[in-house]
């Protein structure tokens, strides 16, 4: 990933409390590791902030064009203890963009992905 793609997404989690460790494409898929400052005061990934992550890259995909590609994230503690991880599929983002999918819908299958 350029460092401008990587620069915007830092910016934007940043506002949520989420400090970027890293972020990749691999075999077509974004992948990132992200440390949340709010899961240490309840010590499990928040809804919430996995809501606002994924909304960053649906805004991403519309104003950037970034390609719209499945989303995978490791989420750590502010001492890099796992939490878990979460994803978002590229069919499911289609699927919401062209009306197919309700956004309850799409947020709950992000909510079900959650691991960890």
């Amino acid at each position: 990933m350029d460092d401008d793609r990587a620069f915007a997404l830092e910016s934007r989690l940043t506002n949520h409390g989420c400090y970027l460790q890293s972020i990749a494409v691999e075999d077509g898929v974004y992948r990132l590791s992200y440390q949340s400052a709010a899961a240490d005061q309840h010590g499990e990934i928040p809804h919430q902030q996995v809501g606002d992550v994924v909304n960053d890259f649906r805004e991403l995909f519309e104003q950037r064009d970034w390609p719209v590609r499945d989303v995978t994230a490791t989420v750590t503690d502010l001492d890099d203890e796992p939490l878990g991880e979460w994803r978002a599929d590229a069919d499911w983002f289609a699927a919401l963009d062209s009306g197919e999918m309700s956004e309850v819908e799409f947020s709950q299958r992000v909510l079900d992905s959650l691991s960890g």
